[in-house]
């Protein structure tokens, strides 16, 4: 039975796994914020946000490798769960490889819809190209986290990450002293760590994993590929609209000037690290539900969600209190600027507003990823984004920047009223059959297995 204990004992871990997720772009800002040079820091900020696009955009082999080894282990069905690993690790690789053989049109386009200030292109080219070369083993940690957390070995992914980014915390401090261009070093430095926290992943997961000739056959059934991506493209498509906005965030801010780009790029990362610790305790939602499908629990799924509800709470509360008291010394953390931390400030009082709004987003989220179920997702961001359009044309010609928070607040609102709606009607479904034998869903696509 799913209790809170049992609950957090897998929670804790996955929030702090994903509230360092961020942290490479939040140690990139810091680090580069305190050079004062706000060039470099809207540099870095614009390749932030490239990279936050390019990996994003490929999220789901995290998301669906948890879901699909926690349905795997749910059936007892270890060859199932061994190729929810090497499945999407060859995707990775060979996505990974793509970018870099189309490095510069990825390069020059982004540049082209980003950069506004000629001053800044060489600094965003310079960090673009360095990190590319590091794309194939930054999508293969994904995926070999999200094997790890389907497993429940969540501590294990918690003690990758952290080691990542320490190591790339220390390589950022060494190499902005050791190179002469700022924005190289913290290039070279967060691509190295990105490189090495693969590694670290492959050297945890190596010895559970048995290799054999029908292993590779397996591995080379193309139909096997054509389904994965089929059942993932719900979750391509959600996040080609969650990166559409924040291009279009990001763009925006830099045509009200340099200041307000580097301030928005700084608010933007405290919005990561809430956001990655609301997905923490969706990732657990993910395990425990991808268990009770394989199990079909409808007891488990309803005791998971009650929880998670419960945990989301406290999480709120306590972050938008913490956010209110230490405003001073989390501006202070980022920049001794006097101009841009007076920047900053004026925009602050949103980032207070956004873990009301956005966090049973990250929450239902997690639900459906356990569900096997990427529909309703997809479709509040589809809403979210109509939203934040219409909210877009009509605020920012009147109150410039605060329109453009206005309408990433009404965007995060959106998606979550519109999961919540779909996890009630999909809930209703679910335990509207009081048959615990066969098929539990009336969706086929819920609990397809990948053979």
């Amino acid at each position: 039975m799913v209790s809170a204990k049992s609950f957090w004992l897998i929670a804790y871990p996955l929030v702090l796994a994903g509230f360092s997720t961020p942290l490479l772009g939040v140690v990139d800002t810091i680090v580069i914020a305190n050079t004062g040079q706000l060039t470099a820091i809207g540099a870095v900020a614009i390749g932030a946000v490239v990279f936050n696009t390019l990996y994003w955009l490929f999220g789901f082999l995290k998301i669906s490798t948890s879901g699909f080894t926690a349905q795997a282990l749910g059936q007892n069905n270890l060859n199932l769960a061994q190729m929810s690993l090497f499945r999407p690790l060859v995707i990775a690789f060979v996505v990974g490889t793509s970018f870099i053989l189309f490095l510069i049109p990825i390069r020059e386009t982004a540049i082209h819809l980003l950069v506004t200030d000629a001053s800044m292109a060489g600094s965003v080219r310079t960090y673009i190209t360095t990190r590319l070369y590091a794309a194939p083993f930054a999508l293969g940690t994904y995926v070999v986290l999200g094997w790890l957390i389907g497993h429940g070995r969540v501590r294990t992914a918690l003690a990758i990450q952290v080691g990542g980014n320490v190591l790339n915390i220390f390589l950022d401090v060494w190499f902005i002293r050791l190179f002469d261009d700022p924005v190289a070093g913290i290039a070279v430095a967060t691509s190295l760590s990105e490189v090495m926290t693969f590694g670290f992943g492959w050297l945890f997961v190596h010895g559970h994993l048995s290799y054999s000739v029908q292993r590779v056959h397996e591995l080379m059934n193309v139909r096997a590929y054509l389904t994965y991506l089929t059942v993932n493209r719900d979750l391509f498509i959600r996040t080609v609209f969650l990166l559409l906005m924040t291009g279009w965030f990001t763009s925006l801010g830099a045509r009200q000037g340099v200041e307000t780009l580097s301030a928005n790029a700084i608010l933007f990362q405290l919005q990561y690290l809430i956001a990655y610790w609301f997905s923490g305790i969706g990732q657990a939602s993910t395990v425990l539900i991808g268990r009770a499908i394989g199990q079909k629990s409808k007891a488990a799924y309803r005791r998971t969600v009650q929880i998670g509800l419960r945990f989301l709470l406290w999480s709120t509360i306590g972050i938008t209190l913490l956010l209110s008291v230490a405003q001073g010394g989390i501006i202070r953390l980022f920049t001794e600027d006097l101009a841009l931390r007076s920047t900053i400030e004026t925009y602050y009082m949103w980032i207070l507003v956004y873990p009301l709004v956005g966090s049973l987003a990250m929450l239902y989220e997690g639900v459906f990823a356990g569900l096997g179920d990427a529909r309703p997702v997809r479709n509040s961001l589809i809403y979210a984004f109509i939203v934040f359009t219409i909210v877009i044309v009509l605020l920012v010609p009147l109150i410039g920047n605060h329109g453009i928070w206005i309408a990433f607040l009404c965007f995060s609102f959106t998606r979550s009223i519109a999961l919540v709606m779909s996890e009630r009607r999909k809930r209703l479904r679910l335990f509207s059959s009081s048959r615990l034998s066969g098929r539990w869903y009336d969706d086929e696509r819920i609990n397809i297995k990948l053979k």
